[in-house]
């Protein structure tokens, strides 16, 4: 997965409000059809910022999701 995939799933996840209860109840499953690394989808399953940013996330995206970032 590229830079961009990653922050375009990071930004599904700050604007679907669905999809991001989806990914609450079960990251594993609602991370199924997203064509990830092993290492990268670890970072999202577990919900690891610091490493979803060395991945290269926007650390703006990733702490800006509601109910999983930094703020809310």
């Amino acid at each position: 997965m590229s830079r961009y995939d990653v922050n375009v799933l990071l930004y599904r996840l700050k604007k679907d409000a669905a999809f991001r209860e989806r990914f609450r109840r079960d990251p594993a499953d609602a991370l199924s059809a997203a064509e990830l690394t092993d290492e990268e989808r670890a970072a999202f399953v577990r919900w690891n910022p610091r490493r979803l940013n060395e991945l290269g996330g926007s650390l703006h995206l990733v702490l800006s999701i509601p109910d999983l970032g930094g703020h809310s």
